[in-house]
């Protein structure tokens, strides 16, 4: 596999950022593992912001209630 670091757009790291916080969520109510506070080194608070920031510009984007990816 060869990444290419053009692949990463904003909408693509945007994506990335809520794909990780819906798997951490899903790990924090199963089991008690955070991905967040474990990649942040213990600020849950401001990585969740962030990744909750993330997903609803995804939402309001592919909802096309706002445009903030160039299509």
């Amino acid at each position: 596999m060869n990444l290419d670091l053009d692949d990463f757009d904003l909408e693509t790291v945007a994506i990335i950022g809520a794909g990780v916080g819906s798997l951490d969520a899903g790990l924090s109510a199963a089991t008690d593992i955070t991905l967040l506070s474990d990649l942040l080194g213990g600020s849950l608070e401001t990585g969740l912001m962030a990744v909750g920031a993330a997903g609803g510009v995804v939402i309001a984007d592919k909802l096309g209630l706002v445009e903030v990816f160039e299509s």
